[in-house]
């Protein structure tokens, strides 16, 4: 399955872009008059509309060249929401989507936002152990993983994604943290992680994984959502204007099947 690709530095899209969510009901008028309407779950979808200047010719040959691979609106494609939070369960690391390894955790812990929505994690394990969750993303696409953490004792953290990896000293006070890269090329999953050191315990809240490359606001999820894997062009032309020397504009409508 081909991804969309992103431009610039690990983008995938520019601002302003609009997002529109689209529900539809199924509705059965009988003789007496009586209305029945249910919903029709499979029909709904998500359009985006996204406007791009200042593309290098090498960004609108990618853009062109998936739109060519897909035959305009025919062939689906993953599209990732430039706007989610692609974690699910950002604040309950009981639920399956986390791996643990050995380590132990509780909730209702003190939050940098000043209540009870962080998690205490704990290594209690001769070796190092990872607090992870993966998720259907390309080896190949940019993404940021962040997360706030703070420990009663000062010390180290890592914090990577796939290969790639980030250790920040950390202490009492909260800090968020993050790294930002790619992950295996070719792959067709990747691996977001925290490793603790032996006997470690932290204090961690505000979980992300973003398709850009640095951190924004952090967001708060529940079942993860954000990987769209049937997205289709919204017409079957797509029109690439040139805007001066090496760059060039375009406006590009998507559907998402949701």
């Amino acid at each position: 399955m081909s991804f969309y690709p992103q431009i610039g530095r690990g983008s995938v899209a520019q601002f302003p872009l609009r997002r529109t969510r689209k529900w539809r009901a199924i509705t059965n008028e009988l003789e007496s008059g009586e209305r029945i309407v249910l919903p029709d779950s499979a029909a709904g979808q998500i359009e985006w509309y996204l406007k791009y200047t200042d593309l290098s010719d090498a960004e609108a040959q990618l853009l062109s060249a998936l739109f060519g691979n897909c035959t305009g609106a025919y062939g689906a494609f993953v599209f990732i929401d430039p706007l989610a939070n692609l974690l699910g369960w950002s604040e309950d690391l009981s639920r399956p989507d986390w791996q643990l390894g050995l380590m132990g955790q509780s909730g209702s812990v003190g939050d940098p936002m000043g209540t009870n929505r962080a998690s205490s994690v704990s290594n209690g394990n001769p070796g190092s152990q990872q607090l992870s969750q993966t998720l259907e993303i390309s080896g190949d696409y940019i993404a940021c993983f962040s997360a706030w953490v703070r420990s009663d004792a000062a010390g180290t953290v890592s914090i990577q994604r796939d290969n790639a990896q980030t250790t920040v000293a950390i202490g009492p006070l909260w800090k968020r943290i993050y790294v930002s890269a790619a992950g295996a090329g070719g792959a067709a999953q990747s691996t977001f992680s925290i490793v603790l050191a032996a006997g470690q315990a932290v204090d961690v809240w505000g979980l992300q994984v973003e398709a850009q490359p640095y951190p924004s606001t952090y967001k708060q999820t529940q079942i993860a959502r954000g990987i769209y894997d049937e997205t289709y062009f919204g017409s079957d032309e797509m029109t690439v204007t040139n805007s001066g020397p090496g760059l060039s504009s375009c406006s590009i409508q998507l559907i998402s099947r949701v």
